[in-house]
């Protein structure tokens, strides 16, 4: 009589005639109304995902409780005779932008229907889109530091538009946001953090300077490596495996300074995803976690932007409109002025010792800028522009008088050092609304990593009165290595309805590797002759990068949504091809309306290599490709976790994981810091690696205050057969890690930071022994002692702890322009956390290490001006 599709309901019943707690809440609708109207229902079971938004009442006719229960949900009721017809109406896609009110969107806005209690987020370029059914619906739209917008909407046909949110008068308001579909709460992803420009600059500031990669640092799971350093050591994996992207542009070299400093300037970033696991599929080329930071836009109304004078460097952020409500620009810059404070300092040091002439100069900058011009509401075009670079020069010129007046003769020494590296990226990306449920991205990107070291030695010998030179012995060094990057990406967002989410695209990029060039020349002689000996060694590689990616973030029922995808890359270089299919899937379960379960398998594959020979950054660490001889990284990992919204404003997150990695390298330099570069391949090591651990975080937050716990218990082990036979554990296996951040805004004029860290130490090898190495006979020479080594890795230093503070004062002035001053202390109780290690002898033979601390307490302060 009806179609397959159509059953009659068959509701479950517990003891008692009462629905079982399993049972939808469509059915407990429907057996209350069977056994009070005696009637049958008729309906499709993929109905029973609807929540209700009625509720039902015996004291009202089946009419009144139909059209009360039903209200709302998209779903219509027919009644014939005993039998209730229910069926889905019509479908309707309500899609657009959200922006602030200057123009500028916004991505990650809950768009939520509070009548089918269903939601979307909106996407990195401010597109959302949801297929409703036909019928009145109330929409929210909420984000983070800006007020909800509610929107009422009869829908009867596909609608678009855009929608413009108000920031929030007060800073820390804005921290709560109900039902936030980008809390962990309601994400599939596990290890996933969003972090927003105004989050970042109310954090900690070093010498009063915002830094990305230390806000990350704080979270579970990560390690931060050498203190004040911005190294990232994520879930055991090392620093070359974090992918760093800047509007789709990679970043290699993302330190100023040995990492002092972060090549981020957080007043021109408008959001950050932080991935540790978990990954999707649209992310891939490392192992251990994604930074994906989108650039702000532009304000399309009006000129505004940022002064900000910090003790060791000075920020500007300027933009506004090219063409009104059409084009706008941002540009900004942070550069540091060491240089500025050292010259005056060496010149007065010289004038006291002028035997020894030394001149050196530090300095960075970084300036972004993008431009973003809109054809319409559904087609944007921005081109964006990164340029980081550090430079460091020094020159010593030291002079030996021989002490013999009769002859006059002297000697000068003059060494010089010149040292530059950094990025230069630029991405053009046309971002294009199909359809009221397809969007495209199509991106042309150029990425170029440097790094240059000079070095030149002139020893010269002067005889006679008039200083003429007698002997040369002049020495140069020119080395440099490079990345060019070139290539596409293509990214597509297709939403057939809210319970999916595709995306799919490829990407594609041209590597060509400089590891290093090296050109040596050395000139000696005399006043009548010199020889000079001249040598070059250079290598290249050349590289081909394509992927292919789809990814679905489904909802299969209320309760459960999965996301399921795959990466396929290939990859090419001379005498190899390499082909990974990296499977990528994530769910999670809503055990109840404030518990949420998750787990994640993903595969990562990396085929860039940097080789150090420190953990300090330097910019002699030089990146390399895998090749027919190297093969390619590749990392296997399992995360699974609980997350909750507690009572008095709590939140709970509990993550485990475990990660195995295969292929590792590590480099085998021996005491220089420059890498041979016509022999690299046999000078590394491949090893595997494996970590696990246990992550946990404890949130409160109210419009005043903000409290966060988060502790780490981890394991971090490598084995290198070639090195050591067994698992040792790394350099940085921090045992337990523990972080305390609270924050409080006394008013509109004043707010306060803290924040405690502690970590266990960080390891380090010392030998086991010393052995005497055998004399040849018949000679006096006294043996030499050999250091012995046993299992790698063999001693922890002293644990790490430390307490940041800060106070901001904000002012107001007559034209409406906001000043804050900046008071930070870094290290308040100066705790002298170790630096590096020095290994002693004891009088008993035994060995022991010594940790060296540099870092006392550090006071700074900045000012900032808002127009």
């Amino acid at each position: 009589m009806m179609s397959t599709l159509w059953t009659v309901a068959a509701v479950c019943l517990c003891l008692g005639g009462h629905p079982c707690s399993e049972t939808s809440e469509l059915k407990k609708a429907i057996v209350r109304m069977q056994d009070l109207y005696h009637v049958n229902f008729v309906y499709d079971s993929s109905l029973e995902m609807i929540r209700l938004s009625g509720i039902f009442s015996s004291g009202k006719s089946l009419k009144e409780n139909l059209q009360t229960v039903f209200s709302g949900t998209g779903i219509k009721w027919e009644i014939k005779g005993s039998y209730v017809l229910l069926f889905k109406s019509s479908q309707y896609t309500f899609s657009g932008h959200v922006c602030q009110d200057n123009g500028e969107s916004l991505l990650n806005v809950t768009v939520y229907d509070q009548n089918m209690h269903i939601g979307t987020l909106t996407d990195e370029h401010g597109f959302f889109s949801l297929t409703l059914p036909e019928g009145k619906h109330t929409l929210r739209f909420s984000y983070v530091g800006y007020e909800e917008v509610v929107k009422e909407l009869d829908l009867r046909s596909d609608y678009s538009g855009t929608i413009y949110l108000k920031e929030s008068s007060t800073a820390l308001e804005g921290v709560v946001v109900t039902a936030d579909l980008n809390t962990s709460l309601f994400t599939t992803q596990t290890g996933k953090i969003s972090l927003t420009s105004e989050q970042l600059n109310t954090e900690f500031s070093l010498f009063s300077s915002p830094d990305l990669v230390k806000a990350i640092q704080q979270l579970p799971g990560v390690s931060a490596g050498t203190e004040l350093l911005s190294g990232l050591y994520v879930h055991g994996g090392k620093n070359d495996e974090n992918l760093f992207l800047l509007d789709g542009m990679p970043l290699y070299q993302v330190n100023h300074f040995g990492g002092l400093f972060s090549a981020f300037n957080t007043d021109i970033v408008k959001n950050v995803d932080f991935y540790k696991s978990g990954f999707p599929a649209r992310y891939g080329g490392r192992l251990s976690s994604v930074t994906d930071v989108r650039m702000k836009e532009g304000d399309l109304k009006e000129f505004h932007g940022m002064v900000s004078l910090g003790l060791l460097d000075g920020r500007l952020r300027f933009e506004g409109p090219v063409i009104k409500e059409k084009t706008s620009f941002v540009f900004g810059m942070r550069r540091s002025w060491l240089d500025v404070l050292s010259a005056p300092a060496l010149r007065i040091a010289n004038r006291f010792f002028p035997e020894e002439d030394i001149n050196a100069r530090y300095a960075f900058h970084d300036i972004n800028a993008k431009i973003t011009h809109r054809f319409s509401n559904e087609s944007r075009l921005s081109f964006s522009v990164y340029s980081g670079r550090d430079l460091f020069k020094m020159k010593d010129k030291q002079l030996f008088p021989s002490g013999n007046l009769l002859h006059q003769e002297k000697e000068q020494t003059t060494d010089e050092y010149h040292i530059r590296w950094g990025n230069l990226s630029a991405a053009l990306s046309w971002n294009n609304q199909f359809n009221h449920k397809l969007t495209g991205n199509f991106s042309l990107v150029y990425a170029r990593n440097l790094s240059k070291y000079d070095f030149r030695s002139d020893d010269s010998f002067y005889k006679g009165e008039d200083d003429k030179e007698y002997s040369v012995d002049r020495m140069q060094r020119d080395s440099y290595s490079t990345i060019d990057d070139v290539g596409f990406r293509m990214d597509f967002h297709y939403l057939p309805t809210a319970s999916h989410h595709v995306r799919f695209g490829s990407d594609y990029l041209y590597h060509i590797y400089c590891p290093q060039h090296t050109l040596s020349q050395d000139i000696r002689g005399t006043e009548e002759m010199t020889d000079t000996l001249l040598s070059s060694v250079e290598s290249h590689y050349k590289g081909n990068e394509f992927s292919f990616y789809a990814e679905d973030d489904m909802r299969l029922t209320r309760k459960l949504r999965i996301n399921l995808g795959g990466r396929y890359t290939m990859y090419q270089v001379s005498g190899a091809v390499y082909h990974s299919l990296e499977p990528r899937i994530s769910a999670s379960y809503r055990l109840f309306s404030r518990t949420t379960l998750k787990v994640s398998y993903t595969e990562m594959s990396q085929f860039a290599h940097q080789l150090s020979n420190s953990y300090l950054n330097l910019p002699t660490d030089c990146w390399v490709p895998s090749t027919s001889r190297i093969r390619p990284m590749h990392s296997r990992q399992v995360a699974g976790g609980v997350y909750m919204e507690l009572p008095w404003r709590l939140r709970l997150e509990v993550e485990s994981y475990f990660r195995t990695t295969s292929r590792m390298l590590e480099y085998e330099a021996g005491g220089s810091l420059t890498l041979p570069a016509g022999n690299w391949e046999q000078v590394v090591r491949v090893g595997d690696g494996k970590s696990y651990g246990l992550e946990t975080s404890l949130v409160y937050h109210d419009e005043q205050n903000l409290f966060q716990a988060g502790y780490t218990l981890s394991w971090s082990k490598q084995k290198f057969d070639d090195f050591y036979s067994g698992w040792y554990p790394s350099k940085f296996d921090n045992r337990h890690k523990l972080n305390f951040v609270y924050r409080r805004k006394f008013s509109h004029r004043m707010d306060v930071y803290a924040a405690w860290t502690y970590r266990s130490g960080d390891h380090a090898t010392v030998p086991t022994q010393y052995v005497e190495n055998p004399c040849l006979p018949g000679t006096s020479q006294l043996s030499d002692l050999e250091p012995m080594y046993g299992k790698p890795n063999n001693i922890t230093l002293p644990a790490y702890h430390r307490l940041d503070v800060g106070i901001n004062f904000r002012r107001t002035t007559k034209r409406g322009f906001e000043r804050i001053w900046n008071v930070s202390i870094y290290n308040a109780y100066c705790r002298m956390n170790p630096f590096y290690t020095k290994i002693e002898r004891q009088v008993d033979g035994s060995f022991r290490g010594k940790a060296i601390g540099l870092f006392p307490i550090i006071p700074s302060f900045s000012y900032t001006l808002n127009f």
